[in-house]
């Protein structure tokens, strides 16, 4: 099955069709409102998603930090990065499998380097400083996120299980997660 994951992402790729059609869903910037998510990681939301289509320039998003939606044709390469990234390019590692992890100045550099170890185990997280974030830790997965006001590393490892890679709600399993742009940590839109 995986195999056949990975065929039909290169054809994808090959023939320029990535993305689905445009959809005008919109999600409120607070997400208090939003339905609780069903796959077990307690504090998770279903964040709405407009659209999966490649697009050049910025995209308004719904949610801050992003959880999907249009995005860049490249995306952001997996690993932890001292500074912000652009939403365009993360969001495109987000339907690839990839886990975003968005912290901020304020979280301690223990946590930090916590985080960037979890990157480092993994090729489908992705770590960066979002001085935005609504709580010192959001993780966000294509659909869904989790906001942290304390850091919990054994609930960061369930949403990293549990979204990444093949989870349930990636658009393009078996896409990758490297090659793209950006070499960690702090050089984000070299290629």
């Amino acid at each position: 099955m995986k195999r056949l994951a990975i065929v039909l992402v290169v054809a994808c790729l090959v023939s320029g069709a990535c993305g689905g059609k445009d959809k005008t869903i919109t999600a409120p910037a607070d997400i208090s409102s939003l339905k609780a998510a069903t796959e077990g990681v307690a504090g998770t939301v279903v964040v709405p998603v407009a659209g999966e289509s490649h697009v050049s320039g910025k995209v308004s998003y719904p949610t801050s930090p992003p959880a999907g939606g249009n995005h860049n044709p490249v995306w952001q390469n997996c690993g932890f990065y001292t500074v912000t990234l652009t939403n365009e390019l993360a969001v495109h590692s987000l339907e690839h499998g990839a886990v975003w992890i968005t912290y901020t100045q304020s979280v301690e550099q223990s946590i930090k380097t916590e985080l960037a170890a979890k990157a480092k185990a993994s090729p489908y997280v992705l770590v960066s400083l979002y001085p935005d974030n609504p709580t010192p830790i959001v993780m966000t997965a294509w659909g869904r996120q989790l906001r942290l006001a304390t850091y919990d590393s054994a609930l960061v490892d369930k949403f990293i299980d549990v979204y990444s890679v093949d989870g349930p709600t990636v658009p393009e399993v078996g896409a990758a997660c490297r090659r793209g742009i950006g070499i960690a940590p702090d050089r984000p839109t070299a290629t």
